[in-house]
């Protein structure tokens, strides 16, 4: 069987090796590791998955989290992050001092506020309105919220809206937190413990206002047979290989091994522990008949 190459983190005088966020692979007990180019092998005991969910504050590419999640959280790994958006719910005190002559079911636009905006939309989600009632001379009387928009800080009281040509009346909007919210993905650049907290430099930064919301991250994490005595490692060349002599259990070579010579000397010292037991057995045998 092939054997899996990754990369993975992990922090001396401990036995959990943390995989990157983009990286699963398939994990048996029993499979041997190596870890970096230190020449002992681990086995592996367990596997688990676990889901970090942190409150951030932060802005632009920087973001910190309270407490240490130094091998957690490497550089390489994908954040899903979501933060407050607010989208409109009530419409009031609609105010006209233009002479423009509106008609039923004419599309205007809330302007102002920072909209959140995605890949999908770039320019963001501004809140829409139809006019549902007019007077005689075409003032606004009634209009409804269309489309509520969603912004990261909405527009203050009064707001004007405006429509295609230019025009723009002023009305009072409500907002409220949106019933869904942006999920973005960031990828870590790089990640320091600085006075007990996690503090997290971004590859691209986030939308412009946001100050604060919540990261989520995923990820596959080893635990080994023993303690890792080396010195901490973050994001280093592993290897796990499954293959192994059907009777005594010594691990195969792979011919395509990132760490070959590791894999031989741990082979040849347990065929020479497999010796001294079976000289062991031997000379009691042979003190028995005596």
């Amino acid at each position: 069987m092939k054997p899996e190459v990754f990369e993975a983190s992990i922090k001396k005088d401990t036995n959990r090796l943390y995989l990157s966020s983009e990286r699963k692979v398939v994990c048996k007990n029993g499979a041997f590791l190596s870890i970096g180019d230190n020449e002992i092998y681990y086995q592996a005991e367990n596997f688990e998955s676990i889901n970090i969910k942190r409150k951030f504050e932060g802005s632009g590419k920087s973001l910190k989290v309270k407490g240490d999640f130094s091998f957690r959280l490497t550089a390489g790994d994908k954040l899903d992050i979501d933060f407050e958006e607010y989208e409109a719910i009530e419409v009031s005190n609609i105010k006209q001092e233009n002479k423009f002559k509106y008609s039923y079911g004419d599309k205007i636009y809330a302007q102002g506020g920072t909209a959140s905006s995605s890949s999908k939309n770039l320019t963001g989600e501004y809140t829409e309105f139809t006019v549902k009632k007019v007077d005689p001379k075409g003032r606004i009387l009634e209009m409804s919220i269309s489309a509520p928009g969603k912004y990261i800080e909405p527009p203050s009281n009064p707001v004007q809206i405006m429509n295609e040509e230019g025009h723009f009346i002023t009305a009072d909007i409500e907002f409220d937190q949106s019933e869904t919210q942006s999920v973005l993905e960031r990828s870590i650049m790089s990640v320091q413990i600085v006075d007990g907290y996690t503090e997290i430099e971004l590859l691209y930064s986030l939308p412009n206002r946001v100050r604060n919301g919540n990261i989520y991250l995923s990820k596959q994490v080893i635990i080994l047979n023993k303690d890792y005595n080396h010195s901490s490692a973050e994001n280093v060349m592993c290897e796990m290989t499954f293959d192994f002599s059907p009777i005594a259990k010594i691990p195969i070579l792979p011919h395509d091994s990132i760490n070959p010579h590791a894999m031989y000397n741990e082979g040849i010292k347990m065929i020479e522990l497999k010796f001294i037991e079976l000289e062991k057995r031997i000379s009691n045998l042979e003190n028995r008949n005596y």
